[in-house]
């Protein structure tokens, strides 16, 4: 199985800006890669943006690739999450 790409950013309040982390892993067995196309982001967000976690919820995206034990979903499906 090849390997993906993973990039989030954090907010770093000691540096008052977003930080990007990437990271490379192979797509697991029963596992999905989206592509995120939009995020919600809630006043819980504004909050927890000093406390260097991920921002951002209940997204919408497009199923880029899947684990080979998925058979629900196929690459180009749109999904939510919340």
């Amino acid at each position: 199985m090849s390997t993906h790409t993973l990039t989030t950013f954090r907010y770093d309040a000691a540096l008052s800006n977003f930080v990007k982390k990437t990271t490379q892993r192979a797509l697991g067995l029963n596992e999905i890669k989206i592509r995120v196309t939009h995020s919600g982001i809630c006043y819980t967000d504004v909050h927890a943006k000093d406390k260097a976690c991920g921002l951002g919820h209940e997204g919408v995206g497009l199923v880029t690739d899947v684990g080979d034990a998925v058979k629900s979903m196929k690459p180009g499906d749109r999904v939510g999450w919340g």
